[in-house]
Parts: C-alpha cells; structure tokens; sequence
C-alpha cells in the first residue's frame, strides 16, 4: 500500500483497504533490566487478520511510558499523523472518526513517487485501541 504524507496530510490510498481488527492487543515488555538499562519493546498485535507491527526502532525510556495516560498514546489526525521512521523501518497512525488506523513499512520505497510502501496495516475502535494501551500501561506499572 501507498500513502503520501503531504504537508496538508495523508493522501493517495482508500479507508476500505483497511480490515478491522476486531481483537487488537498492545504489548509492552521491558528488557536491559539485568544491564542496568531498562528499555522497552512495543507491539501492536492482531490475530485475524494475522498482523504483529512490532515498533523496532521505539525508544522512550521505561519511566517516561509508565507514567502515560490514554492522552499520551501515539495517535495523529489525518491532516497530522502520529509518524516515526529510523532506518527504513516506518509507522503512521492516525485517527478519523471513531477508528484508529495504522500501518507499518518496512524500508521499501516506490521510486517513481518516492514514498514509502507500507506492508502491514489495519483499523480498530477508538475504543479497542484505547482499552489496549490502557491494559498494557497497567501491565507495566505493575510488573
């Protein structure tokens, strides 16, 4: 899939093309502990359809995350979307309505357009994307 990130936003690609994910989960772990660096890994995941987006290159520090609340998870608009990219690997979420979009690249580009090629994406509930984020945050302030 194709999406231009135009200074007036997100273009160039169909809300249909998205499946629901109806059964969405965020996962935090944390790692580096026994290093003395706590770091984190971050993954959206969604079993039908089949999509684990695991955020490679996310590096906010573990303390900064566990004092999140629902205002503070990654979202955007589809005039200003929530976006990372390191090394080849991109993200870009956004809200519209009541639906959260995502989707991931993982380095190829369309030459011809210059535009990154994302591979994996979906849509959830405002709701579910929420509740998500809420478990886990929870998940890490406890363990």
């Amino acid at each position: 899939m194709m999406i231009d990130y135009l200074t007036s936003g997100l273009t160039g690609f169909s809300l249909d093309e998205f499946p629901d994910a109806h059964d969405f989960t965020v996962e935090l772990t944390m790692w580096g502990k026994d290093q003395g660096v706590e770091s984190l890994n971050l993954a959206y995941i969604v079993a039908s359809p089949a999509t684990r987006i695991r955020w490679v290159w996310w590096s906010e520090p573990v303390d900064k995350i566990r004092a999140w609340t629902v205002a503070d998870i990654p979202r955007g608009t589809l005039e200003k979307p929530y976006y990372q990219s390191d090394q080849g690997w991109n993200i870009v979420v956004w809200q519209l309505d009541d639906q959260i979009f995502v989707a991931e690249g993982d380095g190829e580009r369309d030459a011809d357009r210059e535009q990154n090629t994302y591979t994996r994406w979906f849509r959830v509930s405002r709701e579910l994307y929420d509740a998500g984020w809420t478990a886990a945050l929870d998940r890490l302030r406890v363990g």
